[in-house]
């Protein structure tokens, strides 16, 4: 679907069109993508399957502003759920065209169109501290931790109204699971190693590393990435998948898993979804302090196999045991 926005004027006194592409629209994949290839194959990929032919579960809006025809402004928007949750991507100002307010233009119509959607909370990932996170505050958007993520709420109740006690399901992970998982990881509280595979230390963004999960089980290096969804709300509570530990020879495969601090005893219907592949090893990490986690492991069948002292500090520089768990198929 292609709309086209109210016509804007510039600081520069300039009028530019505004247009909201939503996937799928294969017609325009050139002209945007032409201006959105900056961050290479991990990124080009889902964009490109959102205008050919969609991806399940989301939607990807494409806010771009042309002047004289030409594209000089860019926010990519990718929502799941009904009353969305979403990653604000792909913010693009011609360098030739900076200073004419067009960034402000293009967040002014995103941050617009999500609170007439019901929107709950939208993500992103900058610079700590740089001119990008100035704007972005100035917003609504505040920091998560120092490392430059963000996330604006325009649903006050956020995230308490959003990961809410009830039923859940196990199901697999899809495209739509992308901006939730981000809102998972995300999460101050709970376990501080949360991903051994693609190394998740404490409150993190799920962003790219879906997209490097989704590469890897195409590579047949990873497989079986499950979601455990509030059904009441749609939040993901909880994510596993397994993956191959590659520093070794035809190594082992590693269950990588986060449960939000509310769901943990849900742990097990989670796991319980994972096939462990037969006749082979399969291990588990798990820092000191995540009694409820090593629970679950215990009740997947792993047991203890050494402790790694002192193995890697947090971010406030406390040193962590980890405990290697591992069960043979």
């Amino acid at each position: 679907m292609v709309r086209q926005l109210p016509s804007v004027t510039l600081k520069s006194g300039e009028t530019a069109e505004i247009f909201k592409v939503t996937g799928p629209e294969p017609e325009w994949e050139e002209r945007l993508l032409s201006r959105l290839s900056h961050k290479g194959r991990l990124w080009d990929r889902p964009m490109q399957q959102a205008l050919r032919g969609g991806l399940p579960g989301m939607k990807m809006h494409f806010y771009q502003m042309r002047l004289d025809d030409h594209a000089v402004g860019n926010i990519t928007v990718v929502e799941a759920l009904e009353r969305p949750v979403a990653l604000l991507q792909h913010v693009f100002t011609d360098p030739e065209h900076r200073r004419k307010g067009i960034c402000n233009h293009l967040m002014t119509l995103v941050t617009d169109d999500f609170v007439a959607a019901g929107g709950r909370a939208m993500y992103l990932g900058t610079e700590y501290e740089g001119p990008a996170f100035r704007i972005y505050q100035e917003f609504g958007f505040r920091a998560i931790g120092e490392g430059g993520a963000m996330v604006w709420a325009p649903d006050d109740g956020y995230p308490d109204s959003f990961f809410v006690q009830g039923p859940v399901q196990v199901r697999p992970a899809q495209w739509g699971d992308w901006p939730l998982l981000t809102a998972l990881y995300q999460r101050e509280e709970g376990w501080d190693l949360r991903g051994y595979i693609l190394g998740h230390f404490g409150h993190s963004s799920y962003e790219s590393a879906f997209c490097r999960v989704e590469e890897l089980i195409d590579a047949g290096k990873a497989e079986q990435s499950t979601v455990l969804q509030i059904e009441e709300t749609g939040a993901v509570a909880g994510h596993a998948f397994l993956g191959k530990d590659e520093k070794w020879p035809d190594g082992p495969w590693v269950l990588d898993f986060f449960v939000h601090p509310l769901f943990t005893e849900r742990t097990g219907e989670l796991l319980q979804a994972i096939e462990f592949p037969a006749g082979r090893k399969v291990q588990a990490y798990c820092d000191e302090a995540a009694e409820d986690r090593a629970e679950a492991l215990r009740g997947a069948g792993f047991s203890l196999e050494a402790t790694l002292r002192g193995q890697y500090s947090t971010k406030d520089g406390r040193l962590v045991n980890v405990h290697v768990y591992a069960r043979q198929g």
